[in-house]
């Protein structure tokens, strides 16, 4: 009789070792590196550079992969000049980070003469960056206006 219980008593054995065994660990989410600066403050440093049209300081944080910063910086000024456009203000609206990539949203009020009129106009865009790393710094890959892009309907005279 004693026989038939040796099973029952190594199952419940059995069982009570299993459950003091190891449990499946929750995963663990890496820890991002951090990088100075970070792609708010790049974006931040390359629009207070645009706004005081120091193209050397901008050029610091971009990706220009096709260009020196000579090429670089003289474009930016012939851009400048040609459309006679400069920055009033900015704020940053938000940023995302992935892997290796970031997009950061910055709203910017650009002051410039309206091809259309002739006359003195400002107008408020979004803008999105592009970011992505390289040789372990945030730069400056892409951006693109994502708002109030068009123009004319955006634009309010400006009387001085």
């Amino acid at each position: 009789m004693e026989n038939r219980y040796y099973p029952v008593i190594i199952g419940f054995l059995l069982l009570g070792l299993l459950s003091c065994g190891p449990k499946n660990p929750e995963p663990v989410i890496p820890e991002r590196k951090e990088i100075d600066p970070s792609p708010t403050e790049v974006v931040q440093e390359f629009l207070k550079a645009l706004k005081a049209e120091n193209f050397d300081k901008a050029y610091k944080y971009v990706y220009v992969p096709y260009s020196d910063k000579l090429g670089y910086v003289n474009q930016m000024k012939n851009t400048v000049s040609a459309n006679q456009v400069s920055i009033v203000s900015y704020k940053i609206l938000g940023t995302q980070i992935y892997d290796r990539t970031s997009i950061v949203v910055a709203e910017i009020t650009i002051k410039r003469n309206s091809p259309k009129t002739g006359s003195l106009v400002e107008r408020t865009q979004r803008s999105q960056y592009d970011l992505g790393l390289f040789e372990d710094a945030w730069k400056i890959t892409n951006d693109k206006c994502i708002k109030n892009c068009v123009e004319k309907e955006a634009e309010v005279q400006i009387t001085e």
